[in-house]
């Protein structure tokens, strides 16, 4: 029988397999990791978990009270790479770093789909 985080784990294999995504992980919305992949070494897992789900739900305050509306990603882009943050149901976020070889469309899309599965299973 396959654990919940088994399953979470092949969630971010397929998300990976699209490629160009540096690094990927299903965080709680309090900040606590659940399952990490990364395809560069360096990054503090905890640390990221802590940062993304204070940026969602600073992100989500703000929404709130503009258009009473929770986001559901939040995009954050730099020279070289894009953080992007999707809401996983009321209880997760998925978390990728894409480099500049990433389509950000495609991802997006498989993110999509990935938080749907995510969020049938927490």
């Amino acid at each position: 029988m396959e654990t919940i985080a088994t399953i979470l784990e092949k969630i971010l294999d397929d998300l990976q397999s699209v490629g160009g995504i540096e690094l990927s992980a299903i965080v709680s919305k309090q900040g606590l990791l659940m399952v990490y992949k990364e395809t560069t070494s360096g990054l503090n897992s905890e640390a990221l978990a802590a940062l993304t789900a204070t940026l969602y739900m600073s992100a989500e305050s703000t929404t709130t009270r503009l258009s009473n509306q929770k986001p559901k990603s939040i995009i954050v882009e730099t020279e070289d790479k894009h953080l992007i943050t999707y809401a996983a149901g009321s209880d997760a976020l998925i978390v990728v770093l894409v480099g500049n070889k990433g389509s950000i469309g495609l991802i997006l899309n498989e993110l999509k789909n990935a938080t749907e599965k995510v969020s049938k299973l927490i």
